[in-house]
């Protein structure tokens, strides 16, 4: 009885193996009329795809590879005369991503050794030649798929055409731009994967695309912004200090990436070296003795913060920074002078009036300068409604706070 059983599972098992030869060789049939699309094909080819006896065979994802490319070269040739259906450009993109996944699967299949170890292919030489010839392709249809707002498919089109430049032995034939054009296309790679969401390999295209030699000031600016959304610490850090090197005159953010790493670490003493060495080789820009003066707040050293804004604020009156924690400085000297008042309730009202009002008037001063700078930031105006409060300007008051909820 076990023997019969054994049998009769061979046998169904042999009837599936050809069943499914059977459909590609439909599929075939089907890929080698004219104007057929790569949907019908893979409809046809996809019980072949997933049975474990068809699954391993090259033709299997060589048929439904070639049909994507066919598809792409007749809508190619309709976009030369104008005559491209709705959705064309699409669907040539799809052609593309699709039948080169195709193509790939059915090479690495297509590539094996026989008993011997001698290696006999039936497909590879096509679909390297067809890879090869629409190796431009996939460089300007991720331009259109970038149009299209199809972040995802110009991601993958670029890293396709990236990782084709990247082995001119296998795929023979190809004219490999030279290294400043395979940066940027880098770069915009790193573009899509951001604009898609995919934070973790748009930062991973910035770096990519810095290591092969681009090293434009943008690039530091938006893999730092990519960075800071992962809190990938380490890699703003090292980002930080390669910009400071190359842009540090132009920008004072990448200086502060670094200090802010010595901030969160405790690390005072290398914060007020790195700041200082900024200072000594552009003394002219305010916001470096900005950040000085944060520096000195954190080790509450208010008046040597105080004496840093200042002097940020002699060089650009405009400062947002200095102005705010200026003004911030003055009124925490306000609520010190406050709090060391006198209790008899008769001399408090003179107090106030030489100690403490003239603290809170200047620092509503600079607090509202701030605000005026970037009416965006609630910081100044939460400080101002304190302010105000205490200087019982019930008007001014009123005025905050709906400045306030405006935001």
């Amino acid at each position: 009885m076990k023997k019969i059983i054994i049998l009769s599972t061979a046998l169904l098992c042999g009837i599936g193996a050809f069943a499914q030869l059977n459909v590609l060789k439909d599929a075939e049939r089907t890929m080698k009329k004219d104007k057929v699309t790569m949907k019908e094909v893979v409809e046809v080819v996809t019980p072949a795809l997933t049975n474990p006896e068809t699954a391993t065979m090259a033709q299997t994802w060589y048929i439904p590879g070639k049909a994507a490319f066919n598809e792409y070269d007749h809508l190619l040739g309709l976009e030369a005369f104008n005559k491209l259906p709705e959705g064309g450009k699409a669907t040539m993109g799809t052609n593309l991503l699709e039948g080169y996944d195709y193509m790939i699967k059915a090479l690495s299949l297509d590539s094996v050794p026989d008993a011997k170890g001698k290696i006999k292919t039936k497909y590879s030489k096509d679909i390297i030649n067809t890879l090869v010839g629409h190796y431009n392709d996939y460089n300007n249809n991720a331009v259109s798929l970038w149009n299209l707002q199809d972040y995802k498919g110009a991601y993958k089109a670029w890293g396709i055409y990236l990782d084709m430049s990247a082995q001119p032995l296998k795929f023979k034939g190809i004219n490999v731009p030279a290294d400043t054009l395979l940066c940027e296309i880098a770069y915009n790679q790193a573009l899509a994967a951001w604009q898609a969401n995919d934070f973790q390999a748009s930062l991973d295209c910035f770096i990519k695309s810095k290591d092969m030699g681009y090293n434009k000031k943008n690039i530091y600016d938006y893999a730092l912004s990519v960075a800071n959304q992962l809190q990938d610490t380490a890699t703003i850090l090292s980002l930080a200090r390669e910009a400071h090197a190359l842009y540090g005159d132009q920008d004072p953010n990448y200086i502060s990436f670094i200090i802010n790493d010595y901030l969160v670490n405790k690390d005072y003493d290398n914060a007020l070296v790195a700041i200082k060495e900024a200072i000594a080789q552009n003394p002219g820009n305010a916001e470096y003795y900005s950040v000085l003066g944060i520096i000195y707040d954190t080790q509450d050293k208010r008046d040597e913060a105080k004496s840093a804004y200042k002097d940020a604020l002699n060089i650009d009156p405009d400062n947002f920074r200095a102005n705010y924690y200026y003004g911030r400085a003055l009124y925490q000297d306000a609520y010190d002078a406050s709090d060391k008042g006198p209790s008899d309730a008769n001399a408090i009202s003179a107090y106030f009036d030489a100690n403490v009002k003239p603290l809170l008037e200047e620092a509503a001063v600079y607090l509202e300068k701030a605000n005026q700078i970037d009416p965006e930031n609630a910081d100044p105006l939460k400080l101002l409604e304190n302010v105000y409060y205490s200087l019982n300007d019930e008007k001014k008051l009123e005025d905050v706070q709906q400045r306030l909820k405006l935001l």
